[in-house]
C-alpha cells in the first residue's frame, strides 16, 4: 500500500480536491482518499509531493478505432499528436478538449510537453489535465476519474504553475505507483 498526497487531486473536471491523500493497495485499486483536514489517518505513511494527482494517461486512438474516432470528434476539440505536433496555438472551443499523443505511456507526452506548452496557453492545467485523461477515457467506454475501488496508474503532474493554473514548459509527469517499493 502507498498513500500520497499533493497540493491538488484532479478527480474528474466536477471534481478537484484540495488537501487529500490518495492510498492505492499493492494491485493499484485506489481503496481510499482521505481528507488531510479530516486528521483519521496516519500521516507518517505519506508521500508528499508538489504538483497535481490524476489518473493515469489514456489515449483515444489506441483505446478505439478510427470510426469511433470520427463519431465523437464534432462533440470534443480533439488534438491528434501521435504523429504530428502543432505549430500554432490551439483555439478554445465550447467543446472539451481531448489531446491524444497515440499511447497510454505517460513518457511520449513527457518527451513532447515542453513543446505543447507554448501552444496551449488558452487552457488551465485542469482542462489539460481533463483532456489527457478523463475525456479520452470516457469516449473510450473506460471508467473516468479518481475514484475508490478503481484501478489506476496514479500520475503526479509535476513543476504545474498553479498560482495561474497552467502548464510550463518545465511540467513532466511522474508514476506513482512505482513508489510502492519504498513504502
Amino acid at each position: 500500500m502507498i498513500r500520497v498526497s499533493s497540493q491538488i487531486t484532479f478527480c474528474s473536471p466536477d471534481t478537484i480536491l484540495r488537501r487529500t491523500i490518495v492510498e492505492l493497495n499493492d494491485k493499484n485499486i485506489l481503496t481510499h482518499l482521505f481528507s488531510l483536514d479530516d486528521g483519521n489517518f496516519e500521516l507518517s505513511q505519506t508521500l508528499f509531493f508538489d504538483g497535481i494527482l490524476s489518473q493515469e494517461l489514456v489515449s483515444v486512438k489506441q483505446n478505439t478505432g478510427n470510426k469511433e474516432i470520427s463519431s465523437f470528434v464534432n462533440n470534443y476539440n480533439y488534438f491528434d499528436f501521435s504523429e504530428s505536433l502543432p505549430t500554432i496555438e490551439l483555439v478554445k472551443t465550447n467543446n472539451p478538449l481531448i489531446l491524444d499523443v497515440g499511447t497510454n505511456s505517460f513518457n511520449r507526452l513527457n518527451s513532447i510537453l515542453p513543446y505543447l506548452s507554448k501552444f496551449l496557453n488558452a487552457f488551465s492545467i485542469f482542462e489539460i489535465i481533463a483532456a489527457c485523461t478523463y475525456y479520452p477515457a470516457l469516449v473510450s467506454g473506460l471508467t473516468t476519474g479518481l475514484t475508490e475501488n478503481k484501478y489506476t496508474h496514479l500520475m503526479l503532474w509535476e513543476n504545474v504553475d498553479l498560482a495561474l493554473k497552467k502548464l510550463t514548459s518545465y511540467s513532466q509527469l511522474k508514476e506513482m505507483n512505482s513508489l510502492s517499493s519504498i513504502s
